[in-house]
């Protein structure tokens, strides 16, 4: 849970807007200090088996950054030297560390497998956890996903109603799967791709409806079989038909153009949430007392 001055915005210091190109200086110490800093050790005895090597963390961090190791002073510890490091370095790079710090737990943990207290204080969920609850508390839109990579935070009731969509497509509808898991990870995982976002969640539309209508070899076949049959609202079919529309004119999306793409991240989220919306009504159609309305007489 995060903290009461972040739950109620009684800190005035917190921005009031999401904030995804920036990682501010108090939010950096924050997991300096009560993240990363339990999880390293300095010198060569060891002897609660942290997992990560300070000097060590340093070069990786150069290397992301491409950049020479800096000639510190040599009466400063090899942590206060990671600390001026991420501290000072530019926010893209900060994020592109918390990857890192995260990938390298994961390889790390697997010779620790065997003793649960040391993956609950040193295990990668552990530090995904409370990366994502300090990301939470202060208004940072990216949060650790499975595999240690920073994707877009989605408003709780999207990121419900996209896990248990992609929890039905099963069966027939695995080809939907594929192409929904895409248009998902275009839309919120770096590098960002609205284009691709708008054009694999019309083709988990399309497939979809192609379950239904196996004669039909493109979305526009399918809505005009679906009002062939007459078993369908015609609204419904109509806003599935401007849908297609939009995704095979826009240029880029769907085809090339002659002018660059004008297509935004909100564009894209816009037709996240009308595409999932499509597939989870086409799905309770199927399951419903009609069973199919594409076969239904």
């Amino acid at each position: 849970m995060t903290k009461f001055s972040s739950r109620f915005t009684f800190d005035p210091k917190l921005p009031k807007e999401t904030i995804f190109e920036d990682a501010p200086e108090r939010m950096r110490i924050a997991y300096l200090n009560g993240i990363l800093e339990p999880l390293t050790y300095s010198d060569r005895e060891n002897e609660a088996n942290r997992p990560l090597a300070t000097y060590g963390l340093s070069k990786q961090f150069c290397a992301i950054a491409r950049q020479e190791m800096p000639d510190f002073d040599r009466y400063s510890s090899v942590w206060d030297d990671l600390k001026w490091l991420i501290k000072e370095a530019s926010w893209f790079n900060f994020y592109d560390f918390v990857e890192t710090v995260g990938k390298n737990l994961l390889l790390v943990q697997k010779q620790f497998s065997y003793s649960q207290q040391w993956l609950d204080d040193y295990g990668f969920d552990s530090y995904r956890g409370k990366v994502n609850e300090l990301f939470s508390e202060d208004r940072i839109g990216w949060r650790l996903d499975e595999s240690s990579e920073l994707i877009r935070e989605l408003p709780k009731s999207l990121s419900t109603r996209l896990s248990a969509t992609a929890a039905r497509l099963q069966g027939p509808f695995e080809p939907a799967r594929e192409h929904y898991t895409k248009a998902v990870r275009y839309a919120s995982a770096r590098p960002l791709d609205p284009e691709n976002a708008i054009k694999e969640i019309t083709s988990a539309i399309e497939s979809v409806g192609r379950v239904f209508y196996p004669r039909a070899k493109t979305l526009g076949e399918v809505v005009k079989e679906m009002k062939d049959k007459g078993l369908w609202p015609p609204g419904i079919i109509s806003m599935i038909e401007k849908f297609y529309a939009y995704a095979s004119s826009e240029p880029a999306v769907r085809h090339g153009g002659p002018v660059s793409s004008r297509v935004a991240l909100s564009d894209a989220e816009f037709c996240l949430h009308v595409g999932v919306a499509m597939i989870r009504y086409l799905m309770e159609k199927n399951n419903s007392e009609q069973r199919n309305p594409a076969t239904s007489t």
